[in-house]
Order: C-alpha cells, then structure tokens, then sequence
C-alpha cells in the first residue's frame, strides 16, 4: 500500500492536495518568523531602539546559517522529492542521510569562521557606540550554537520532502514556545537584554532539533539520519548543489545586502532628525512584520515544491501544470489580502512591537512601500519553487540572486542619489516587481515543455502505450529524464 503521505502528492485532488501540504508548511514558516517576532516584541518592550537596532544588524549574519540550513532543506529535499516520485525509496533514504552529516560537518566549520571574524565583521555592518554590544551579545551566542540550527532547518526541509509537512511544523512549534516562554524571563526579567533573546532562541532551536531527531531515529519518517545510510556519491553531492546551491547563495547575497542596507541607512543621520540608528531599528521591526507576509507565502509554496517534485518524477505532468496554477492563485490572493493589511494598518503593527514614535514612523514607511510590491510576490515564488522542483537549477539561479544582486544592490545605492530617503525605501519594492517579470519571462520555456510532455504522453495512452511512461516521450521533448534520474543543469 502506498505511503498516505504520498496520496496528497500523487494522488489526491490538486487544489485540496496543495492546501494540505501548504498549511503544516505555512504554519511552520509563521512559526520560524514568530522567534523573531517573539524576540523583537520583549526587546521592544524595553523601549530602548539602541537594542532592537544592535539585533537588526547582527541578525543578516545569520541569514548564512540559514543559507547552510536550506542547501539541504532545499537542494536535498528536491531530489529526495523526485526520487519518491520514481519509487527510489533507498535512495531517497541515502540521500537523506547525507544531507544531515554533511550539514553536521558544514555547520562545525561555519562556527569557527563566524567566532573567528566576528569583530571584524561587526565593526564593518554599521554598528555605533550605542549598538556594538547589544549586536555583539546578539551575535556571539548564537554563532556558538550553528551545528544544531542549521541541522534544525536542514531536516524540516527533508521532512517537508516527503510531504510530512505537519511533523515539521510540530518540531518548529515546540521550539517557539520554549522561546516564547524564556523571551520574557532572560530579557525582561533577568534584563540580559541582545543576549536574553539569543539564549531563548538558542534553547528553542535546540528543543526542534531534538524532536525531529526522535522522529527520524523512531522511524516515524520514511527517510533517515542513520550513519548506515550515509553513502555519499558524487552524483547526490552534484543534484543538491545543483539546486541547493542557487537557494543559499540567495541567503547569503541577501545577508550581504541586509548589511549594505543598514550601512546605507546608517548614513541618513544627517537627514532624519534622530539619526541613522532610528532607521536601522525602524527596518529592524519592518523586516519582522513584513516578513511574516513573506513566510507564509513561502510556506505556501514550500508545500507546493514537494507536490511539483513528486508528480515531475512520476510523469503526471498536467497534474504539475494543475498544480503550478493553482499555487500561483492561492500565493497573490493572499499577498494581495496581506497588502491591504499593511496598507491601512501599518503603523498600529509596527507600534505593537515598539512604543517609540520616530521608530514606528521609520517602519511604517517602509511598509507602505512593501504594499505595491505584494501583488507580485505570489507569482515569484510559485515559480522560483516550480523550477527548484523540476531540478531547473539555472532558471531557480536567475530568479533568486538576480532578486538581490541583479536589482536591488545596484537600486540600493542609485535610487537614494536620485530620490533620498524615498529612493532608499522603494528600492526594495522595484526589485520584486523586476524579479517577478524576469521569473514570468523564463516560465514561458517551461511551460511549453511541461504541455509538450503532457500531449506526448496523452498520444502514448490513446496508442496502447503504458499510462503514466513518459521516458521515451521525455527523450524526444525535450531530453530530460522524467523519473528522478540526473537531469542536466540548464533550465
């Protein structure tokens, strides 16, 4: 009997399928954003933006833990995906375990480089008198604590893989009520303040990674972490970063224009009247009430990617199709509903967070450039995630660096020389709407190879041919094997 976790990828209604692979994902996204909701909102409470700025420029350093964390919660779990789809339970279980050892090893060296330059890269991220030390309790304890939090995304994403989206959102909701519980003790009770939220969020990621261990070691998983399984091959090591690698390169791109950001909006002191750090504390909270928009568009679509996956590998290529556009309509229409949110009730959301006047006009006006954006959003990363799943490594390259490095660095720096402070805000903003252009353009492409498959395999049934063969049709498509095996690189 087929695993009921497939039934929701393979074999159950699209529409449904989707929204019951994509709610245990949005749900752990929203999550995984809450731990800095939850830390930002009990530092708020001190009412001092010297702290929650020191903690928005420490915090893009960690988006390369993270970016280590989804090399294999994204490249991984995109061939484990595939390789379901074609039946290869083995190998999915190998490559399973690969990915954790490997991330175990790689998060070992991270810690050492991020302890060993840690001075240094404070000191060039735009920190001030008033900030250095908050960011660099914020930063200290959590570079200690790498291994297990990059570990902690890595298997959330293997689990997703595999259409155990509510097992992965479990694990993530443990860790956020150990930090919801410790916030409010460390910072306001102990008042340790930067290094009060970190140790809450350390003890709360420990807490996740220890759950998703039991499941895996429970056998609760159809994949492992045994050290039996670990057999690395080049060709495992070669389809992860083929897609893993474009995904966290984005992490640490956007890491890198995080930092230039907060470097550029330093520099408005002398244009807003409380000085550059207001800002920076402004976009701190912006980046955490906008971005609770952003998880749950990515936990949609995360749900969707092992759907895309699975079905890609198996050959049902209309149900993909389905798929894709189905997801696309979920992700705008709720964009579009969380636009008007922001629109009218912006500024009573950043002020939740923090009770300072100049920091809730800095965030707000942040936000409300974020609202012409949102429309947008949906459909980039329906098919930022389509072409990750099929294993289009290029195409997923163009669309996520070319977010940051294509438009948004070069808009960061062009557009404030044009405009001020005005430019600096809506540089963001232009930059999702050229992406989404971009990714649209590269669609076209795979759309007509998607139908193409689908008419050759409708030909095949209609011949006599065997349902659902689509080898020989792919060959002749368009020369990618359809069942999991190695595809080629280009999109």
């Amino acid at each position: 009997m087929k695993n009921d976790k497939l039934k929701f990828m393979g074999e159950y209604p699209v529409a449904l399928g989707i929204v019951r692979l994509a709610l245990p994902a949005m749900l752990g996204m929203a999550v995984q954003m809450l731990y800095n909701l939850t830390d930002t909102y009990f530092i708020g409470q001190t009412n001092n933006p010297l702290i929650v700025a020191g903690i928005s420029l420490a915090s893009p350093l960690f988006f390369i833990v993270q970016a280590l964390g989804n090399l294999f919660a994204v490249g991984s779990a995109s061939l484990v995906s595939r390789q379901l789809g074609a039946g290869k339970l083995r190998e999915a279980r190998e490559t399973s375990s690969v990915a954790f050892y490997t991330t175990l090893a790689s998060g070992l060296l991270l810690t050492v480089l991020l302890l060993a330059f840690k001075d240094r890269v404070l000191g060039g991220v735009g920190t001030s008198a008033g900030t250095f030390s908050h960011a660099n309790d914020y930063f200290t304890i959590l570079a200690w604590f790498t291994v297990p939090m990059a570990a902690n995304i890595a298997m959330a994403g293997l689990l997703r893989s595999e259409g155990a989206t509510l097992h992965a959102t479990v694990g993530m909701s443990i860790g956020l009520v150990v930090n919801v519980v410790l916030d409010p003790i460390f910072i306001l009770g102990l008042h340790m303040d930067a290094a009060g939220a970190a140790w809450a969020t350390v003890i709360g990621h420990l807490s996740s990674t220890a759950y998703y261990l039991w499941h895996f070691v429970a056998r609760r998983s159809l994949l492992s972490v045994a050290p039996g399984d670990f057999r690395p091959s080049a060709a495992v090591y070669a389809e992860t970063f083929k897609i893993g690698a474009p995904s966290a390169l984005s992490q640490v791109v956007m890491s890198g224009s995080m930092l230039l950001s907060n470097l550029v909006a330093s520099g408005f002191g002398g244009i807003l009247e409380e000085g550059g750090d207001i800002l920076v504390a402004g976009i701190g909270v912006y980046m955490r009430v906008g971005g609770l928009c952003l998880s749950l568009l990515m936990g949609l679509t995360m749900g969707y990617q092992p759907f895309a996956g699975f079905n890609y590998g198996a050959g049902k290529y209309r149900r993909l199709i389905r798929g894709m556009a189905a997801t696309t309509l979920y992700a705008t229409g709720l964009a579009c509903a969380f636009a008007l949110l922001f629109r009218f009730f912006g500024r009573e959301m950043i002020r939740f967070f923090i009770n300072d006047d100049a920091t809730v006009a800095a965030g707000n006006m942040l936000l409300q450039a974020l609202v012409w954006a949102m429309p947008f959003v949906g459909l980039q990363l329906t098919l930022t995630v389509t072409f990750q799943a099929l294993g289009k490594s290029v195409s997923a390259m163009i669309i996520t660096l070319g977010r940051q490095c294509l438009f948004y660095i070069p808009l960061l720096f062009a557009l404030p020389r044009l405009f001020g402070v005005a430019g600096f805000v809506f540089a963001q903003p232009a930059a999702d709407v050229l992406t989404t252009a971009i990714a649209a353009l590269l669609s076209i492409k795979l759309l007509r190879m998607l139908r193409g498959l689908a008419r050759g395999q409708d030909e095949l049934t209609r011949s006599g041919g065997p349902e659902g063969d689509a080898g020989a049709i792919a060959d002749g498509l368009a020369g990618e094997p359809t069942r999991g095996q190695d595809e080629p690189t280009g999109a």
